[in-house]
Order: structure tokens, then C-alpha cells, then sequence
């Protein structure tokens, strides 16, 4: 099922870029890099910076007219266990732990703190065992996929970040979720711009 769930996040992508829609897409285009920081043609990480706003349009951005993903499962057929799919999409911080003995690629949520063992027919891009990335995790049917938007994170930050998802978790609010996740992001485009500082520097939490 999960290729009919991609296909219809690709025609919802489409039908909210586009037509009466599109000045709406732009309005989210520019507050998310607002908040995430700018990203740019010739950036090694351009293409899954666009992905990862194509995908916080989709199913987190809220207009006036709502939540794009919402409007597109209600005004369109969509069967009800794809719909619950796109509408409870997992974004978060994930530690990639290798594979597990069924040579299935296994993610550790370290803001929900839980244990994802991914789909054998899941894709993910080339990780090495330790990487930190935020990303997006979808369930179909009980098997676990990611989608493409990932954003690496330096491994040294550990810590840091396992201690701040902790606080973000006993919150129990998914508006701070986002938050603390579109700020780890904006820190992680200003220590690309200023590499040469330590990152435990840069990643700092008030």
C-alpha cells in the first residue's frame, strides 16, 4: 500500500503547488525558511531542504483554509487506512541503529523514545550506523517507511538533543514538538554556514 500512499502525497503536492493554491504554497515556502534558515541552488543539501518543506507543507503547514493534506483526503476518494496514513505522519529526530538480525534497517525516536524497525521494502538514503537526522516516518498496514526529506545532523549533539527531546516530550504538545524541531533545523543551516565552529556551540537551547 505504501506506493498508493506516495502516489497520493505526490498528487496532493501538485494540486496545493499550483492554480488557486499557489500563492498560499509560497506564503509557506517563505515562513518556513524563515524559520528553518535559507537554503540555496548550490547547497550540498538543497534538494531534501526542498523535500523536507514539501513535506512540512503537506501535512503540518495550517492557512486560513486549513491544513493541505486534511482538505485533500476530505475532498477527494481516499480509502480509510491511506487517509490515516498521511494524517499521522511521525516527524522527529531519528538515530539510525543499523540493521537488526531480518537485515531491516532499524531508526531510534529519540524525541518519543521509542524503537522503529522499518519496512525490508524500505529505501533510505546511504546512513551510517550512529547517524542523527530529522525526518518523517509513515506507518501503512504496520510496516514503517521514511519519506525523503531528511536533514543530518552532526553525531556529536547527541546528547544534547536526547536531553532536549525529553523536556519537548513531557510536554505533550505537538505545537512544541514542531517548534523545537523547525529550531533544531534553523541550527543546523547556520552551523553549515559557520562549519568551522563546534557544534555542541551552535546547538544551544534556552
Amino acid at each position: 500500500m505504501i506506493e498508493s500512499v506516495m502516489e497520493h502525497l505526490g498528487n496532493a503536492l501538485k494540486i496545493y503547488s499550483n492554480g488557486k493554491h499557489f500563492d498560499t504554497m509560497l506564503e509557506a515556502k517563505n515562513l518556513y525558511f524563515s524559520l528553518t534558515g535559507q537554503v540555496f541552488e548550490e547547497d550540498e543539501d538543497y534538494e531534501s531542504r526542498m523535500s523536507a518543506f514539501n513535506d512540512w507543507y503537506l501535512l503540518q503547514f495550517v492557512s486560513e483554509d486549513g491544513c493541505p493534506i486534511w482538505n485533500y483526503v476530505s475532498e477527494n476518494t481516499v480509502e480509510d487506512n491511506i487517509s490515516k496514513a498521511l494524517r499521522t505522519i511521525k516527524h522527529s529526530i531519528y538515530e539510525y541503529q543499523g540493521r537488526n538480525l531480518r537485515k531491516q534497517h532499524v531508526l531510534k525516536d529519540i524525541v518519543h523514545n521509542r524503537k522503529i524497525t522499518l519496512s525490508k521494502r524500505a529505501i533510505i538514503p546511504s546512513l551510517i550506523k550512529n547517524d542523527l537526522f530529522i525526518g518523517r516516518v509513515i506507518e501503512t498496514e504496520g510496516e514503517f517507511f521514511t519519506l525523503s526529506g531528511l536533514c543530518l545532523l552532526p553525531g556529536e549533539i547527541k546528547n544534547i538533543l536526547k536531553k532536549e527531546g525529553k523536556k519537548v516530550r513531557l510536554l505533550n504538545d505537538s505545537k512544541k514538538e514542531v517548534e523545537f524541531l523547525l529550531r533544531v533545523e534553523s541550527l543546523k543551516t547556520k552551523w553549515n554556514r559557520y562549519g568551522h565552529l563546534d557544534a555542541k556551540s551552535i546547538f544551544v537551547f534556552n
